[in-house]
């Protein structure tokens, strides 16, 4: 590249007028204009590598068998019907099927990259539509939507997040918030934590004995010391962003918006007792339809991720299984239902997700492959020896399942189908994240290729703007 040329492009993107230079390649076809068929999101995110086969893609029930060769573990549980005609799911999810007519089983998403044992950087790749490392701090979902869209009321933060403990003294933590966190859009975009729903917020209570108008003026004497600070600090973009954030969660206190959290005095017994799983999931889900009622615009739900708990099974497959489907099946279906009856699910995207999907070992003991890869196993040289083997213990960064619901998503409807033998590749409709991502950004009205400039460059909010939405996914 000429020298001239290079100033060229590098004052353009300064600019901010068009990339069409030898620096950025030559002008790319453009989205196709976003559908804006939802106002909100809801994303339930479910980390830990969720057993397609015996939840959203269920293959033939293969009960076990002592000695039973890992090819003829099929599937660990019967299958049943649901309420789309043709449509069945992995038993113990009786009521997400109730509402499947309302939604749609995506269940080919595939990968090129293969993760292997490594659970954070596929969920590094699931929550921000780029591989680790990225070259720059990505923006997770919710915080492209936050800052793309902006708060749909003006006291109810854009981006929350309800279900994750906020633990800065362990490194893993600390990578989980990087990329759930805003990446380079900066502390405004970030998501409001709620770890304990049931909780209430503790943070916009004033301390015992601290009154409004004494906080009021704690608030006044901040911003008295800020502004003894230097200009350049003061203007500094830093120092503005969380300013803003004390002004926001100060609004907050004497909003409506604090009403929501009050859940568990406000709804009836037998709202609280569909929701209660014995674990703050369900109670999570509760509180997500009650922000969206108020002005919420992206709300996650998470089940903590924690190495070999939850859907992280290693061993005890099927009882595993059962087990989780107990932790989530009602919270989800009773937020779907409900959401529905309450007219929102209309205009309320709702997404079910992990980072990958599961199959069988192709070791005794499952992690102990030679490169974590069971990508390619076809089970016939393990032998099921006792029940703790029985099960989906591989990691499967091949195939994997997702859930679509409401905000403009074809109701009743399955995109993709999978081999019904090990390995259970997709064989028909492979989909790839960045479209999955496009499909999202579609729903909610946000091109494809829109962009924010870092460090001189671009970053799309689908990588190098290339996705595109897929249609047969929506009504």
């Amino acid at each position: 590249m000429q020298r001239r040329e290079f100033l060229k492009s590098s004052l353009a993107v300064g600019a901010g007028v068009s990339l069409a230079s030898p620096l950025f390649g030559q002008p790319k076809e453009p989205a196709p204009k976003p559908r804006g068929s939802a106002d909100a999101m809801i994303l339930i995110w479910l980390p830990g590598g969720i057993g397609q086969t015996d939840t959203w893609d269920p293959k033939k029930h293969t009960p076990y068998s002592p000695g039973m060769k890992g090819s003829e573990i099929l599937g660990t549980c019967p299958s049943i019907p649901t309420a789309a005609d043709g449509i069945f799911l992995g038993e113990g999810l009786d009521t997400i099927a109730s509402v499947m007519d309302k939604g749609a089983i995506l269940r080919t998403l595939t990968n090129q990259t293969k993760f292997g044992a490594v659970h954070l950087k596929a969920q590094y790749y699931m929550k921000t539509g780029y591989l680790f490392p990225a070259g720059f701090k990505a923006p997770s979902m919710g915080s492209v939507v936050s800052r793309v869209l902006g708060r749909r009321d003006p006291n109810v933060p854009a981006y929350i997040d309800i279900g994750r403990d906020i633990n800065t003294s362990n490194e893993e933590f600390l990578f989980i918030n990087e990329y759930s966190g805003p990446g380079f859009y900066g502390v405004n975009h970030a998501p409001f934590m709620i770890p304990e729903p049931k909780e209430g917020l503790p943070t916009l209570n004033a301390v015992a004995g601290l009154k409004v108008d004494r906080l009021d003026r704690r608030q006044r004497y901040l911003e008295t010391i800020t502004g003894l600070a230097g200009k350049e600090l003061q203007e500094a973009n830093k120092v503005r962003d969380y300013m803003k954030v004390m002004e926001d969660a100060r609004a907050m206190m004497d909003s409506p918006v604090k009403k929501a959290f009050d859940f568990t005095r406000d709804e009836k017994p037998e709202v609280l007792a569909a929701y209660d799983v014995g674990h703050r999931f369900g109670e999570g889900c509760l509180l997500a339809r009650r922000l969206i009622e108020v002005g919420a615009r992206f709300v996650e739900v998470e089940y903590q991720y924690a190495p070999f708990k939850g859907f992280d099974m290693h061993e005890n497959g099927r009882q595993r299984m059962v087990d989780m489907k107990k932790q989530i099946d009602r919270p989800i279906g009773t937020l779907l239902r409900e959401l529905h009856e309450r007219g929102l699910l209309e205009r309320t995207l709702v997404v079910v997700a992990t980072e990958f999907g599961r199959t069988i070992a192709d070791k005794p003991a499952a992690g102990q492959e030679p490169d974590g890869f069971t990508e390619t196993a076809t089970g016939e040289g393990l032998v099921i020896e006792n029940e703790s083997m029985y099960g989906f213990h591989g990691h499967f960064s091949s195939c994997n399942c997702m859930l679509f619901f409401g905000g403009g998503i074809k109701g009743g409807s399955v995109y993709g189908k999978t081999a019904e033998e090990h390995p259970m590749l997709p064989v028909e409709n492979p989909v790839q994240l960045i479209d999955v991502y496009a499909t999202i950004y579609s729903a909610l009205g946000i091109p494809a290729d829109k962009f924010y400039i870092t460090e001189g460059r671009p970053v799309y909010v689908t990588n190098l703007g290339q996705g595109r939405p897929i249609e047969a996914l929506f009504a």
